[in-house]
């Protein structure tokens, strides 16, 4: 049998109406490395169950879900939905639509390109909804990254709200989310109803339930490490996926640096080689400038940045 051949017995079943999504997080990188996007809560609804009064940001219009994530999202039910194929000019478009039509927007999307687009907007001096959600996940949003955004936004939108959630590939997005942090600065995460984390020493499992409550994914370890706390939440880390050395570089950066730098980096030993924004000269010995970092290591914002 050839190399990525699948044998009979292998074969996946597939339905008519099947949406299946692949995800760049998924330890299977093959042809069967794949999701069925199901009909179950979505990272909004959860979030509003988990923290009712998010619910009163979308409660008099319903929200423009604008999904400038790298994957499908799923159907959605609870407001208007917007594709911007991860380009930062169509969701240039849907923000300023939202604010047009007077709508709350929900922004989906990896943080790094999150930041990325919002910044070409706003020194576009263009329109932005109020209220605004921006909903993070694919990877943890630094601490001096959300400061940035906040900073940035505070003069132009007068509720922002930043939902962080954590999926598998293998198991459903937006597993957990996290809307604050615990003293040492880590985001806490609360599970969907649906959705069961468990402990395997400090190794994470997750199982998924289907509507009559039967397993539909059982103990799943998606690689992360975890902690539960008392009040229901869970703190995870994964220094494969981000190495201490790279979490503290950024954690370091101001909110200038950070409209300067992109967050890809890559780490040789205790050195951390720093991409640029686009137009931007580098200040500093590690900056590279932002095609000389693609030329050498590589770079697209549909891949997650090279934290390890």
């Amino acid at each position: 049998m050839s190399q990525g051949s699948i044998s009979n017995d292998q074969a996946p079943v597939l339905e008519p109406g099947d949406v299946l999504s692949y995800s760049a997080g998924s330890t299977q990188m093959g042809p069967l490395g794949y999701r069925k996007v199901r009909q179950r809560p979505g990272l909004l609804g959860a979030a509003v169950a988990r923290w009712p009064e998010l619910g009163e940001l979308v409660a008099a219009r319903p929200p423009m879900i604008i999904n400038a994530y790298p994957a499908s999202i799923g159907a959605v039910s609870s407001g208007i939905a917007v594709d911007t194929y991860l380009s930062p000019r169509v969701m240039s478009r849907a923000l300023q639509l939202a604010k047009l039509a007077n709508h709350p927007a929900a922004l989906c999307a990896q943080p790094l390109f999150l930041a990325d687009a919002l910044l070409q907007h706003v020194r576009a001096d263009r329109a932005l909804p109020d209220p605004l959600l921006l909903m993070v996940g694919g990877y943890v949003m630094p601490r001096s990254l959300e400061r940035m955004l906040l900073g940035l936004l505070a003069e132009r939108v007068e509720r922002v709200v930043v939902l962080q959630g954590y999926g598998a590939a293998e198991v459903d997005a937006g597993c957990m989310m996290a809307r604050d942090r615990d003293d040492a600065g880590r985001l806490v995460y609360y599970p969907r109803p649906d959705v069961v984390p468990q402990l395997d020493g400090d190794r994470l499992l997750l199982t998924l339930r289907g509507p009559d409550g039967e397993p539909v994914i059982e103990r799943f370890a998606p690689g992360e490490r975890a902690q539960a706390r008392p009040d229901g939440g869970w703190v995870l880390w994964n220094d494969e996926r981000l190495h201490p050395i790279v979490r503290e570089e950024l954690e370091s950066w101001s909110e200038h640096d950070w409209q300067r730098r992109t967050g890809y980096v890559r780490r040789e030993g205790e050195t951390v080689w720093i991409q640029l924004r686009r137009d931007e000269q580098p200040q500093h010995e590690r900056e590279i400038d932002h095609w000389d970092f693609g030329r050498a290591h590589g770079f697209s914002w549909l891949d997650k940045p090279y934290w390890r």
